[in-house]
């Protein structure tokens, strides 16, 4: 079941904190980031037997009000690899749709050709170039864009 987290329920937090140090160390989400993007962004979870195994958080664009960025997906690790966090992210979009958003841009290593291909060939994402130095000496990030179609 994909859900929109629009609550700060404690337990609901930890567990969305506890996905992002698995999957990004350091460098993922904390309670202190998850809080406001409940309230103020779009964070949408995936549960499974009422566990939250998956999420995927988005921000909006003030420079363009119609669109949005993702900051970060993840799924458990017990879980990955059943494309479920493609599950995810397909239905999210459809729900930002449906809000009006018109374009979603994300960024990934570009290392990572795994998620691009998933992004690209599943997700209908095209690459928009490379940020160099996106988050520091040697950490380019590859920029994809995707435009959603209207719901019907």
């Amino acid at each position: 079941m994909i859900e929109l987290i629009k609550d700060n329920k404690p337990a609901d937090v930890r567990r969305l904190a506890e996905l992002e140090a698995e999957a990004f160390g350091p460098g993922g989400l904390n309670e202190w980031h998850l809080v406001p993007l409940i309230r103020h962004g779009r964070v949408f979870a995936l549960r499974r037997d009422g566990e939250i195994i998956g999420s995927v958080q988005y921000m909006a664009d003030w420079e363009n009000r119609n669109k949005a960025y993702i900051v970060g997906i993840s799924i458990d690790r017990k879980w990955r690899g059943q494309s479920l966090g493609t599950e995810l992210l397909a239905a999210s979009l459809r729900e930002l749709s449906k809000d009006g958003i018109s374009a979603v841009e994300l960024t990934v290593a570009p290392q990572n050709a795994a998620a691009v291909k998933v992004y690209r060939d599943k997700l209908g994402f095209r690459s928009a170039g490379v940020l160099p130095a996106e988050y520091g000496e040697g950490e380019d990030r590859v920029l994809m864009v995707k435009t959603l179609s209207r719901p019907d």
